[in-house]
């Protein structure tokens, strides 16, 4: 029959597998003494084992010039007087504008409350001819959204959509199971 039975006097009873089979012992006692002994020995090994990667800090840390980065430091320094100098500068422009009427004796430029005036002459001579070319450019874009507006479609939706409802029916006739479709 199965090979995890076999035939003794006339009865069937179940074969001792190798993997079932226990150690010949001579005394129970002595082999249970043996069996705690091995337990105790191998917690005791457990508790006094040691890692084979060593997790302590590094020598190399205790060093200066490892553990401070000079140029980083010194980047950062540049860095914050960059900022401190163009929040000085910031600071003064912000008081010169605040300050109405003081001129600045360095630049030739007026103050923002004399650049607010309408200026009293032409600004530039070539101020017709710019105008006249934005003219122009408006009056271009006026005619092409003109012919934009005016132009008639190339496709026909309404024929789209009726290609549309025939292509779903021809895809209802030929699936297997009902179909489910968005519907637009």
């Amino acid at each position: 029959l199965g090979s995890s039975w076999e035939l003794v006097s006339a009865r069937f009873v179940p074969r001792r597998c190798a993997m079932n089979r226990g150690v010949p012992i001579g005394s129970k006692i002595c082999a249970k003494r043996e069996q705690q002994r091995v337990q105790d020995l191998h917690r005791q090994k457990l508790r006094a084992v040691r890692p084979l990667v060593d997790t302590a800090q590094p020598r190399v840390t205790d060093l200066e010039h490892v553990r401070n980065n000079l140029k980083r430091e010194q980047m950062l320094e540049e860095r914050y007087s960059e900022i401190d100098r163009e929040n000085r500068i910031l600071l003064q422009k912000m008081a010169d504008i605040m300050t109405p009427g003081v001129a600045k004796p360095s630049s030739g430029a007026a103050t923002p409350t004399e650049s607010r005036r309408p200026p009293t002459g032409p600004m530039s001579l070539n101020r017709d001819a710019r105008k006249k070319e934005l003219m122009r450019i408006t009056r271009e874009n006026q005619m092409i959204l003109r012919r934009i507006q005016q132009a008639q479609p190339v496709y026909n939706h309404v024929e789209f959509e009726g290609m549309h409802r025939r292509h779903k029916d021809y895809l209802k006739n030929c699936a297997e199971y009902p179909l489910v479709l968005r519907t637009p």
